[in-house]
């Protein structure tokens, strides 16, 4: 059984969180425009399907410890040009170059507790997992790539999470592609850039977050046209 001794502070704030305190919402209206309204019917019709695959993991789920990700609902004041996360000139580096070293979320926060402290219930949470790399570029450490499953109802997805330790200064080529990111807005205040694509059944959702500890880009695919901003919210309400 995991220890779960954590930060008392930080674990009865994500407790009251988890079990249902309403919280602060998102402002999804343009990054909804985005999306095809094809797309979106045909969404509805492939989470049934979902729910057989999940159904004895889901018997597990409900009598355990987990993370309840909902969605955001809709805040006032965001646009897209408006907030949209500012950003250096940064240099460019191929993630295959990078030194990569698996680590822990322990040894992580250790040197980076702000940067990871909203994925802390990743660590205790039975229906979700995070695992993490830490890549250093000519002896700096330069970022964080974690990888998530979550699971919870119907919902399941997965996806990638890369925290920027460098300030925008550098960044892997892999990432470039999120500087044409156009439609976006806030969640709990801070500013995001979105897109989103339907492939096979599932969507691909591309995002950047800038939060004062670090700027944080994720893909994350799923079901659910949702799962990216559960990621953003989880992120951003408890940074």
């Amino acid at each position: 059984m995991k220890e779960m001794k954590k930060d008392e502070r930080i674990e009865n704030a994500f407790l009251g969180y988890f079990g249902g305190v309403e919280a602060p919402p998102c402002d999804l209206t343009q990054a909804k425009r985005a999306l095809p309204q094809r797309a979106r019917r045909k969404s509805r019709g492939v989470l049934w399907k979902a729910a057989s695959a999940f159904a004895c993991f889901l018997v597990v789920c409900a009598v355990s410890v987990g993370i309840l990700l909902g969605r955001p609902g809709t805040e006032t004041g965001g646009s897209a040009e408006g907030d949209a996360p500012s950003q250096t000139v940064p240099s460019y580096y191929a993630l295959s170059s990078a030194q990569a070293e698996h680590a822990s979320y322990a040894q992580l926060s250790q040197r980076y507790e702000e940067q990871l402290n909203a994925l802390s219930p990743f660590e205790w949470a039975d229906n979700a997992q995070a695992e993490y790399t830490l890549c250093s570029v000519g002896g700096e450490e330069a970022l964080i790539v974690a990888h998530i499953r979550y699971l919870y109802g119907f919902v399941f997805w997965e996806g990638e999470l890369y925290i920027d330790l460098t300030g925008g200064a550098q960044l892997p080529e892999e990432l470039r592609t999120f500087e044409e990111l156009e439609s976006g807005g806030t969640v709990a205040g801070y500013p995001y850039v979105y897109a989103a694509r339907y492939v096979g059944g599932e969507y691909v959702s591309d995002a950047r977050l800038s939060l004062p500890a670090a700027d944080y880009y994720m893909t994350v695919t799923g079901r659910s046209e949702d799962a990216v901003f559960a990621l953003l919210r989880q992120l951003a309400e408890n940074s």
